[in-house]
């Protein structure tokens, strides 16, 4: 029970931070909860910066697809998060801007989930896509 005792109280503070926070901002749980599941935080290395920029480009062609009108194109990852669900479900926050007016159009910020699914359910799926709420 001392175990369980630990846990408890390395748990509360990581509660108290995480309890209004969305999926895209979701913080890291503490090493001794041996959380399974969850969205944790992604430490982004260059791999990973280009599967999640292609993801990023993808969700943002939905996105234009379905706002008539809307031309945004791709400007840099801002951060991402990731749960694992058959693949992972990626949350990411990156920066597009109108390629209508590239040189006077400031960056906008955009949030994404994507799910990367195993090769046996198919090829990633766009779940959401928006401008992120100010």
């Amino acid at each position: 029970m001392k175990e369980d005792d630990e846990i408890e109280v390395a748990m509360a503070p990581y509660r108290d931070r995480s309890r209004h926070l969305s999926e895209f901002d979701a913080i890291r749980a503490p090493d001794i909860a041996d959380f399974c599941g969850g969205i944790n935080p992604i430490h982004i290395d260059d791999d990973d910066r280009l599967k999640l920029t292609s993801l990023c480009k993808l969700a943002l062609d939905k996105y234009n697809a379905e706002n008539q009108g809307a031309n945004f194109v791709f400007a840099d990852l801002v951060k991402s998060t990731e749960g694992l669900c058959a693949g992972s479900l990626y949350y990411m926050t990156f920066q597009a801007k109108d390629a209508t007016h590239p040189s006077n159009s400031p960056h906008v910020i955009f949030q994404a989930k994507v799910w990367e699914k195993l090769p046996c359910y198919g090829p990633p799926e766009v779940r959401s896509c928006a401008m992120k709420a100010t």
